[in-house]
């Protein structure tokens, strides 16, 4: 049912409101299916939860949906953006949705899937920004237990522990070896001057290719997915696999970064990598600043503009 929301003179009306024990405890912001979720879509979502001090938001256009939390600190609460959904993933995903059931609130158990995600986002911001001081205690406690005759490898490999750490929590649930061509949301334009807003695609990450004549906007929630999703466009338009060949692309010594098996020069399967332009497979465990270094590279190779927005 609507809800009505007193926005100071006005009242706006929520599309639907979730009732228990008689007070809202989730809104629900509906588009059309063909109407593209925008920030000022997400605001006036927030802006109702904030007003009202309801704990959960949805906003769909029944493509995607988008699921909001309310953080109370003191008087002046904070609307958290959690998580993303497409519908082609719903199923995979069902168990955040079950969080706005009237069951689970009433148990309690969305407060706890909203704190599980909660400390993931923490840790994976923890581990980012402190990469350096979280790599360094793990070698100085491995030297410590070992002896110094570690302590050179133990400091190259603690930080690939620690990028690693970092892509497994944010990899999904189903975060195995997904082809990135299945999961790729794109728009193509002929005139960069009628260029789509990035604002428009609402996964938490965007990325921009263009060339002469025509831009391409990527979005996705999951850093490893976006990175599978715009080297898969990058063999397939732009001729990548001809720019690193022979492969296996290795920039370093031992990590391959691009190669036609998921597996690095010594024949060790790669971590964690995603499927692309139908026989090439990329490496993802990387943290935030090499995916968009590698990226970068790709782009140079091919000979195109790459812009990163959202939470790059």
């Amino acid at each position: 049912m609507e809800y009505s929301v007193q926005m100071g003179s006005t009242k706006k009306k929520v599309d639907y409101a979730l009732f228990t024990d008689g007070s809202p405890a989730v809104f629900v912001e509906a588009k059309g299916c063909d109407t593209a979720i925008t920030d000022s879509h997400a605001d006036q979502l927030r802006s109702y939860m904030r007003q009202e001090w309801v704990d959960w938001g949805l906003l769909t256009n029944g493509k995607s949906f988008h699921i909001y939390r309310l953080k109370k600190d003191g008087d002046k609460p904070d609307v958290k953006f959690l998580r993303r959904i497409d519908l082609s993933d719903l199923t995979a995903n069902d168990w955040l949705l079950a969080a706005l059931s009237e069951e689970s609130i009433r148990s309690g158990a969305s407060t706890e899937i909203y704190q599980r995600v909660e400390r993931r986002r923490q840790a994976i911001e923890t581990l980012t920004d402190r990469k350096a001081w979280v790599a360094e205690a793990i070698r100085e406690t491995v030297v410590d237990r070992v002896g110094e005759v570690v302590s050179q490898p133990a400091e190259s490999l603690s930080k690939t522990f620690v990028d690693d750490l970092v892509a497994e929590l944010e990899s999904d649930q189903n975060d195995g070896h997904t082809d990135a061509s299945n999961s790729a949301q794109s728009r193509t334009e002929s005139d960069r001057s009628e260029q789509t807003d990035v604002h428009d695609l609402s996964g938490a990450y965007v990325v921009e290719i263009a060339d002469q004549t025509d831009s391409n906007l990527f979005s996705d929630d999951s850093q490893a997915d976006l990175m599978g999703i715009v080297v898969d466009h990058l063999i397939r338009e732009h001729g990548l696999i001809d720019a690193y060949s022979p492969l296996p692309y290795v920039p370093g010594k031992k990590i391959a970064i691009l190669n036609d098996e998921p597996a690095h020069p010594s024949g060790e399967e790669m971590r964690l990598y995603r499927a692309v332009g139908g026989d090439y497979y990329v490496y993802t465990s990387l943290n935030k600043g090499d995916k968009k270094r590698h990226l970068r590279d790709f782009a140079d190779a091919c000979g195109v503009e790459i812009a990163f927005d959202g939470e790059w």
